[in-house]
């Protein structure tokens, strides 16, 4: 049984709660009282864009940053980092943070196996169907049971459940429909 700690640090997208433990990450998630009515993405992070000498030059006037810890372990750095990257300089992007095994236990189940391939296959600036997602999962017909594994997502932004959209175009739901404006900001922040 893990011993969890938890932090909660700034983003773009208002505070993230992140649990974890000496094995990886259990979560990560929005706090509780963000939902689209709430929503407003912080302008301390908007950047500056210049060009300059045919290069693209990004000046941020704030980074993702540790705003309280409970617990007996830091907060990964490898989170930390990842999450600070993702915001900032996402071309750099790599190597995913550990996710606790006993969160995702090898992908047994069809909800792991979506969070799974979808990690894998949709890679930064991408989007994938939900039809798309659960043919990639091996089952073509579980398009709902795709929409279940996203809404039991543990993992906002690490398993990129925003990027999942309707066969039609549509967005549709985030955070139990009550996240759609945090999603449509961060396909926008993606297609930038």
């Amino acid at each position: 049984m893990c011993e969890i700690s938890s932090s909660i640090c700034s983003s773009p997208i208002g505070r993230l709660t992140i649990s974890y433990c000496p094995n990886g990450l259990h979560g990560v998630s929005q706090v509780s009282n963000i939902n689209d009515k709430s929503f407003k993405p912080d302008e301390k992070f908007i950047f500056v864009y210049f060009l300059f000498l045919n290069k693209n030059f990004f000046l941020f006037s704030q980074s993702i940053k540790i705003q309280s810890s409970t617990g007996l372990d830091p907060m990964p750095e490898s989170c930390l980092n990842w999450l600070e990257t993702y915001f900032h300089s996402p071309d750099e992007l790599s190597r995913t943070p550990e996710l606790c095994p006993e969160v995702v236990s090898k992908y047994k189940s069809f909800q792991e196996n979506v969070w799974h391939k979808l990690l894998k296959n949709v890679p930064f600036g991408h989007t994938i169907t939900y039809r798309q997602l659960a043919e990639l999962a091996g089952n073509k017909n579980a398009s709902r049971g795709v929409g279940s594994a996203m809404r039991r997502n543990p993992f906002q932004l690490i398993v990129p459940c925003h990027r999942v959209i309707r066969s039609n175009g549509v967005t549709g739901n985030y955070g139990g429909g009550e996240r759609n404006n945090v999603k449509i900001w961060l396909l926008k922040h993606e297609h930038n």
